[in-house]
């Protein structure tokens, strides 16, 4: 099963469009709304996780 991610909340001024959507694993997911982790998208297009200091 995957998820449907926005990279940018909308909340936050982010975009609904389907650029800044990924879709994630459930772990992934998980991660991505982890208030001690932080992402990004890579140039090649992947998501990297980073726990935040």
């Amino acid at each position: 099963m995957v998820r449907a991610h926005h990279l940018n909340p909308w909340a936050a001024g982010g975009r609904t469009d389907l650029n800044d959507g990924v879709l994630l694993c459930p772990h992934h997911h998980r991660l991505a709304h982890a208030p001690g982790f932080t992402h990004e998208r890579l140039p090649d297009g992947t998501i990297r996780f980073t726990r935040r200091r």
